[in-house]
């Protein structure tokens, strides 16, 4: 199933908005939506229904009071499990909530997990309609928002988790100054927004969920005739005006009162998550004023690899249980050696590091689809450095350090203009420094396989005879679409691939997508062979690339330097800026980004067998691409191309 992302950019800086003024957001907005004393004022009823014991571990199925809406009760169904050698000797555990993605139904195994590691663990039952718990409040059909935010589903979820903590405390194997929580997806959402809110948590843990939606989210942002997420209404599905996020940000977004708190919080993220954007999670990490932590993964959307799953739950152990602390990473800082510019940043902490790299992304917005390249960098000592490579378009940069456990710490995102420090870019070619939008999947190797069975993405047949490595992708007779490719908007690219079949023939290759102005591509008919032939087709993804000219006036400043807000200027700017939260929010936005996706089709005649390898999608220089006429985007609504009269795209 294809995802939709964002090919718009957001609007950064005081040049995009204009000379209207919008004011910060405060620090620390006043409370007007959770009575938190009253919440914890009302029963709890606390009731075990079912109780087992397997293998070290019990786990028990149980029912609490959340709150009375109305003339309705509402209680909610949990497992809470903990490991019973410590429960008999009386020993107090440290706990955790634990918040599902999807808020599916909850689970055991879950609880068990946690138990496993030391932990007393719950996970609740939202009370969604069809789950065990009552209230019927239909929370992940989207971000809604009522004319009273109590009424809001989003608000009965989170009055649930308060009263899931006071569940916690009121149980004798818990020790009640040890609770934290933790979840993805949605569940990282919600640990967002608790974190905040209840200050009896000691740490949160969040795998892709974050706050700040108003920036831009596929609930609000993606087009309703464009969804293929079933959960999401028709109504969420909506393009949320100006005052109607300006609204959600005041009242029940999840990092509204983060600022309130010094709990210890993480993120750990994909940079191309199609929930949660990037622009979101750099301005929650801002608004965090305790101990935190960021993990962002290059070009890894709503999934993580298992060494971070480990990380987010070490997090924990850090906070509850005492365990050594995680390295810290400084801000980057930007340094100009002759033509070019060198990101430098630090690290301390008990955990070694044992390498260091910096990722890069060209370009504004479309952050679901953009290309994130990995740079090795230097790691002397505690001082880490990585050299930028030429670009004519702005750059969006993180520096990671990498320790023996495989687990990553990265710095946030920094925005950064070559042309505005100086550079010289007359000699470079290429808009974007250069990449492989299909480089994740493209050779079909094992670990490349591996990337598109954890983002569920299709897999074709595989083949030990290959081009280069050691399989490619068997083309059968009909059509193949491949995984979706990572781009760049406004810069022309090359497709490239090698082919061989069983006899020589002809094929048809589309490269398409569906873009804002609708479904856009290239297609071309193809002779392969016996042997390997190369296939190449070009194609300018649409969008603006707003390159800068040298000459434009602009004062280069280091990230030390700090503007009003606190904060580096659009020279060199730290991605999650108050300023981009009030702009995003406010009236001078025109058009929030969307979602698209963009993919290769082949078509193979019958009676042909094909293999396919050395899949690439590469930045190419505008001189070299075959002119505005071939590159131009054409509407493939009905076109019709058979591959010797067979088989064709339709």
């Amino acid at each position: 199933m294809w995802k939709w992302f964002s090919i718009a950019s957001l609007l950064w800086g005081s040049a995009a908005s204009g000379p209207e003024k919008i004011s910060e957001p405060s620090s620390v907005e006043r409370e007007t939506v959770f009575d938190y004393e009253a919440l914890l004022a009302t029963p709890l009823y606390p009731r075990t229904l079912k109780k087992r014991e397997k293998n070290g571990i019990v786990t028990e199925e149980v029912m609490f009071h959340s709150e009375r809406d109305g003339a309705h009760d509402i209680n909610i169904f949990a497992y809470f499990s903990y490991p019973s050698k410590a429960a008999k000797a009386g020993q107090k555990l440290p706990a955790f909530v634990w918040n599902q993605g999807g808020l599916s139904k909850a689970s055991a195994l879950r609880t068990e997990m946690g138990a496993r590691r030391g932990y007393a663990t719950l996970c609740i039952d939202f009370p969604q309609p069809g789950y065990r718990s009552t209230g019927r409040y239909a929370i992940n059909t989207g971000l809604e928002l009522k004319d009273d935010p109590r009424q809001a589903p989003i608000y009965h979820g989170a009055v649930a988790l308060l009263k899931a903590v006071s569940y916690l405390q009121s149980r004798p194997e818990v020790d009640g100054n040890r609770i934290g929580m933790a979840g993805s997806s949605w569940g990282g959402f919600y640990t967002t927004l608790m974190v905040g809110l209840d200050p009896r948590l000691k740490a949160g843990a969040c795998m892709y969920g974050a706050g700040n939606v108003q920036m831009g989210n596929m609930w609000w942002d993606a087009p309703k005739t464009d969804r293929d997420e079933p959960a999401v209404t028709p109504q969420s599905t909506l393009h949320r005006d100006p005052v109607f996020r300006e609204r959600w940000r005041v009242t029940l977004d999840p990092a509204l009162r983060l600022p309130r708190r010094t709990t210890p919080i993480a993120w750990f993220t994909g940079t191309n998550d199609w929930f949660y954007w990037m622009p979101s999670v750099m301005q929650t990490h801002t608004m965090a004023t305790g101990e935190r932590h960021l993990t962002l993964v290059p070009n890894w959307d709503h999934i993580m690899p298992a060494s971070l799953v480990e990380q987010t739950f070490t997090w924990l152990d850090v906070h509850l249980k005492n365990k050594p602390a995680f390295s810290q990473v400084t801000p980057l800082t930007i340094v100009k050696r002759g033509n070019q510019l060198v990101a430098r940043w630090q690290w301390s902490g008990p955990r070694r590091a044992v390498k260091a790299d910096l990722i890069l992304s060209g370009g504004e917005g479309n952050w679901h689809s953009r290309f994130w390249k990995t740079i090795p960098s230097t790691l002397k000592g505690e001082a880490c450095e990585a050299a930028l490579p030429a670009s004519r378009l702005p750059l969006y940069i993180s520096g990671a350090i990498v320790d023996k456990d495989d687990f990553r710490y990265s710095t946030p995102l920094l925005k950064v203009d070559p042309v505005a420090w100086g550079i010289d870019i007359s000699q470079s070619k290429l808009m974007v420094p250069d990449y492989n939008g299909c480089a994740m999947w493209g050779s079909f190797e094992k670990t490349q396989v591996n990337y598109l069975k954890q983002h569920r993405l299709p897999i074709p047949p595989l083949s030990r005879v290959a081009k280069d490595g050691k399989r490619s992708a068997i083309l059968r007779a009909g059509k193949l679409t491949l995984p979706y490719i990572l781009f760049t908007p406004g810069v022309p690219h090359r497709f490239s691939c090698y082919l061989r079949s069983n006899k020589t023939t002809k094929i048809a290759l589309k490269i398409y997508g569906k873009f804002e102005g609708g479904e856009q591509g290239v297609q071309q008919m193809f002779e392969i062979k016996r042997t390997w032939t190369k296939v190449t087709l070009e194609f300018t993804p649409p969008g603006e690339p707003r390159v800068m000219k040298s000459g434009d006036p602009a004062k280069p400043r280091n990230a030390s330097d700090a503007g009003e807000s606190g904060l580096p200027d659009t020279t060199v700017k730290v991605l999650s800026s108050q300023a981009i939260a009030a702009k995003a929010s406010g009236a001078s936005v025109k058009k929030l980004p969307r979602r698209a996706w963009f993919a290769a089709t082949f078509a193979i005649p019958k009676g042909v067998r094909a293999r396919l390898d050395a899949v690439s999608f590469r930045p190419i220089a505008e001189e070299t691409s075959l002119g505005a006429g071939a590159m131009t985007p054409m509407n493939l609504k009905g076109l019709k191309v058979l591959a010797e009269g067979q088989g064709g795209i339709q």
